[in-house]
């Protein structure tokens, strides 16, 4: 079972995302191995510390990409400027509005992992 097929709650979280009180995680999934089987072949298995420090997490209030060893990149998406999602491959492409973030990719990850969270996205989206 993946992450995001469970109730993910704060505790699955590792300490270093936080999440606004009364904040609900809908989703909370890391890369999927085969999505960059390439990379595991390339660094002899190394590339599993990235994996494992990768989480893309979708909960009532934003969608959150966060990634990094030594230093983090936080990408994070109010659900209210989301428009669309899309699934091109192991992408979810996330289309906002009212912002300067334009499309933003989400990725790569499980062709699975992708088809739930665009569909997540759309369902958890709130209404014009």
């Amino acid at each position: 079972m993946s992450e995001g097929e469970k109730d993910a709650t704060p505790q699955d979280l590792p300490a270093w995302i936080g999440l606004a009180p009364g904040e609900r995680v809908l989703i909370h999934e890391l890369p999927d191995r085969r999505a960059r089987l390439g990379s595991y072949l390339a660094t002899l298995g190394l590339f599993e510390l990235w994996r494992r420090r990768t989480h893309f997490i979708l909960t009532d209030r934003r969608l959150v990409a966060v990634r990094g060893l030594v230093s983090r990149d936080q990408q994070i998406i109010p659900l209210d400027k989301v428009q669309e999602a899309t699934v091109r491959g192991r992408t979810v492409w996330v289309s906002t509005v009212g912002g300067a973030l334009g499309t933003q990719p989400f990725g790569p990850m499980g062709r699975e992992q992708a088809r739930r969270l665009a569909e997540a996205l759309q369902r958890g989206r709130p209404s014009a």
